[in-house]
């Protein structure tokens, strides 16, 4: 099944990385890392430590500890590693970081008036070995902390996509012989931290949708596939529509999600297929607009009033094959071919066929049961009050399984991950019959 199958394979992706990065840890013992009036010798006693807590930390704290050790050894006023976050003004949300020495993180800043957009705009390293702040002079954090100089270097996704950056800052100026060791030193740990990226990423959407929603509610599993859907794909519009049985023209919005909020006012309209992209899902699964989707259809103003460019699609079908639906992504940025082979992205197709053709059959057993006597009982595809009692107890099991799959990264324990994930694969399973 794909719904935890592909997950499954970004975490085993992340931890091949977490190997090849161990390794190649070993490699630079020895190496002295220049700086300004400051070395610090791996050979010594307290390199030798930080090596061994490099090589044994994930996740969440070593990146903390990366951020404190580049810091220490380059003196960086302020070192941090940001995950990009998409909204109508893109965000960088702070995960781990260092300032004069001492830890700091949990906080996002708008990322349009830092260098850091530079970076993830192009995916490229950017340096300025002096006079950062007249470059950005709208950045709060430089001006706040005097900063004259920075090095900004992009995390890449296993699909070429950057998804966070690292970057160090410093309150005097840099030459370039210091920035080029701080962006070797970056460099050899960059696929560590771009695959832990990908993990804690993984890990937050895996979570929320064994939570699930409150399953009270018809459109709520949908609401909440459609927001995770925005967040976890990276892009500007997320939306979840179906057809309409005797009307083959429109089509009807189920749950929409545009810059991080679910615009519940979206909910429930009728969509001609004229003039959108979506009229080609009509004859073929998947379309995709790379970009020029304004020019391609110049009568939907809000592409230009939002500045979408581009356009992914694809068709959902039932059990018989026959297309109930459809679910789109949109974007101010281009959308790649490489997209539709994304672990995240074949997971919520998945989970979005599930969950229209459930809320389909709900919405047709509802409509149906209003009109029979009380003594027939509920339809023979209800879920029975027993079966949805079984089904929150299977979540609630696989909530703990996620926290102490959390657990098992944290501490590198690599025999338990796999056992957990079998068993939540088995759970989820066992779930969505109940459900059906």
């Amino acid at each position: 099944m794909v719904s935890l199958g592909d997950i499954i394979a970004s975490i085993q992706a992340a931890k091949l990385a977490y190997v090849e990065a161990s390794l190649l840890v070993t490699s630079i013992t020895g190496m002295v890392m220049p700086n300004t009036g400051h070395k610090e010798d791996w050979n010594s006693e307290s390199g030798s430590d930080e090596l061994l807590v490099l090589s044994s930390s994930t996740g969440h704290s070593f990146m903390q500890f990366f951020t404190e050790t580049l810091a220490d050894c380059f003196e960086i006023d302020i070192v941090t590693i940001g995950e990009l976050m998409v909204m109508e003004d893109e965000r960088i949300s702070v995960l781990a970081g260092s300032i004069d020495g001492k830890p700091f993180g949990d906080f996002d800043y708008q990322a349009c008036v830092a260098p850091c957009s530079d970076v993830i705009q192009t995916g490229q390293p950017k340096v300025f070995l002096s006079s950062v702040q007249s470059a950005y002079p709208k950045d709060a954090l430089f001006v706040d902390h005097n900063i004259h100089s920075y090095i900004g270097v992009p995390l890449i996704n296993p699909e070429g996509e950057p998804i966070g950056v690292i970057q160090g800052s410093w309150r005097r100026e840099i030459d370039q012989e210091e920035a080029d060791h701080v962006l070797e030193t970056i460099g050899l740990f960059v696929a560590r931290l771009s695959a832990e990226l990908v993990t804690l990423h993984a890990m937050r959407i895996l979570s929320a949708l064994v939570t699930g929603p409150d399953l009270t509610g018809n459109l709520d599993a949908l609401r909440l596939l459609t927001e995770q859907m925005q967040t976890a794909l990276k892009v500007r519009v997320a939306f979840i529509a179906e057809c309409i049985d005797d009307d083959d023209s429109r089509f009807r919005l189920l749950a929409y999600c545009q810059d991080g909020k679910l615009l519940s006012q979206a909910e429930g309209e009728i969509i001609p297929y004229e003039g959108v992209p979506c009229c080609h899902l009509k004859e073929e699964d998947v379309f995709l607009v790379r970009s020029g989707l304004q020019e391609a259809f110049p009568t939907q103003t809000a592409y230009k009033e939002h500045n979408l460019v581009s356009y992914l699609g694809q068709n959902i079908r039932d059990e018989e094959g026959k297309v109930i639906g459809h679910f789109a992504l949109q974007h101010d940025r281009e959308l790649l071919d490489r997209t539709l082979k994304a672990d995240l992205f074949k997971l919520f197709a998945a989970r979005v066929s599930l969950e229209l053709r459930k809320y389909q059959s709900e919405q047709k057993t509802t409509g149906e049961a209003s009109t029979l006597p009380a003594a027939y009982g509920p339809a023979p595809n209800t879920p029975t009050n027993t079966n949805l009692r079984k089904a929150r107890q299977k979540l609630t099991s696989m909530q703990e399984q996620v926290k102490r799959l959390q657990q098992s990264l944290d501490n590198s324990e690599d025999a338990q991950v796999g056992s957990i994930l079998q068993d939540l694969q088995a759970e989820l399973t066992q779930v969505e019959s109940y459900l059906r």
